[in-house]
């Protein structure tokens, strides 16, 4: 089972190829791929034109929300059981748009939030999105420019299905030049620092994924072909660096990686593939394990706004809170199924498998290989143009090889987007 898993997916990966403006190594809940189906400039300009309220030149849109509202449920087969419990996560604020000329955009958003838990209130945090942003779409050239601070309740690691609440400061820019009707040159740069905040936490399990935290640099460069609207295609090449600052064992390296981008979007058809050939080494000092592998994702959907189904393969690094391992490779497989209902609902379901196979800093050590099988869904009802009603309902199962390793996770909640809340 798990070399069939192994090699459809590596398949999926081969045969699609990567975004140039992907997010950097980080562990991604279940579910598939997000759609995507505007860019980002369309994205601005939807923004900009549904915003509610004037103030002179400045357009202000306002948010508001009441999401995840879930019953949690943690298993693990050994240690302590962490306490079933109730959470929510109230959020109200606002986005504003500033047009510079029929071509040029800043934003600025400010989106605090605060997550509450009934009966873990070491868990309760004031967190938010604070983001500054200028994009321009000029002839021939496009500049996107945002920094801020985005901190939100999330699962950092499979090896501690926990959600806790993580920050991260920093900036991206990413431009783009017209060399001719279908062929663009492209180029990003990003800075970030995470923090995962659990100073204050009294659970043995999530009191060291502050192990975790880092500092990542990322530039990209490269080539995109784009000969029709549908059709895109990316080449380049990417450089990061990254600098763990905490914990006795230094996972710091970094490396440059061929990446290659993939996307096709018609009425009926939609695929994608983000591929990076990672070939990463120890920073001066640090005790890093070389990684040579493809990482990625891949996704191919059939069907209409009706009914869909996604066919979905992905493989990341994820660093290891353990100080016998360096890292993890999260391989998955999955299948989604969306179902239209009118212009007003929306139900998707998926069912994925995995492996979770850890890479041991020193011969010797236990082999660790997790299996890891997923299933869950939404449904959304869309009331109102500003009011909005999603029920969600995850399960994860881990069985590991390594004893004491087994451990599950159930949540099952609902969101209310009453402004802004697309």
């Amino acid at each position: 089972m798990r070399l069939k898993i192994r090699a459809s997916m590596t398949l999926i990966l081969c045969l699609l190829a990567g975004n140039a403006g992907a997010q950097f190594l980080k562990y991604t809940p279940p579910g598939g791929p997000e759609e995507v189906p505007e860019s980002r400039k369309e994205a601005i300009e939807r923004e900009v034109e549904e915003a509610r309220f004037h103030l002179g030149p400045v357009r202000v849109a306002p948010w508001a929300t009441l999401r995840d509202i879930a019953y949690v449920r943690n298993v693990f087969s050994s240690g302590p059981e962490l306490p079933n419990d109730l959470t929510a996560t109230v959020g109200a604020g606002f986005r504003s748009y500033l047009r510079n000329g029929p071509k040029a955009t800043w934003t600025f958003q400010v989106l605090p939030e605060y997550v509450w838990w009934q009966d873990q209130s070491d868990r309760r945090q004031l967190n938010g999105r604070y983001l500054l942003g200028f994009y321009g779409y000029f002839n021939r050239l496009t500049l996107e420019v945002k920094a801020g601070r985005e901190q939100q309740q999330q699962i950092i690691t499979p090896e501690v299905p926990v959600p806790v609440s993580s920050r991260t400061d920093g900036g991206e820019i990413l431009t783009e030049v017209e060399l001719s009707r279908a062929l663009f040159a492209f180029a990003a740069a990003s800075i970030n620092q995470q923090d995962n905040l659990v100073e204050e936490l009294v659970d043995p399990r999530t009191g060291d994924l502050d192990l975790l935290d880092r500092e990542e640099r990322v530039t990209r460069a490269g080539l995109r072909w784009r000969p029709r609207k549908e059709w895109s295609v990316a080449l380049g090449a990417e450089r990061s660096q990254v600098e763990f600052d905490r914990g006795t064992v230094d996972r710091s390296n970094s490396g440059t990686s061929p990446m290659a981008e993939v996307r096709f979007t018609s009425r009926r058809l939609r695929f994608h593939a983000n591929v990076a050939d990672r070939s990463l080494e120890a920073r001066s000092g640090a005790a890093f394990v070389p990684y040579d592998k493809l990482t990625g994702d891949a996704g191919f959907t059939l069907g209409s706004d009706r009914l869909s189904a996604t066919l979905y393969a992905n493989r990341s690094l994820v660093y290891s809170l353990s100080s016998s391992y360096a890292y993890l490779d999260d391989e998955r497989l999955g299948v989604a199924l969306t179902l239209g209902f009118g212009r007003r609902s929306q139900a998707r379901l998926f069912a994925e498998n995995g492996t979770n196979t850890y890479t041991a800093f020193e011969a010797g050590t236990p082999r660790r290989q997790d299996d890891v099988s997923s299933y869950g869904g939404s449904v959304t009802f869309i009331l109102r143009r500003n009011l909005s009603v999603g029920l969600q309902a995850l399960r994860s199962k881990f069985d590991s090889d390594l004893p004491g390793g087994d451990r599950s996770y159930t949540a099952v909640g609902t969101t209310i987007n009453l402004l802004g809340g697309r």
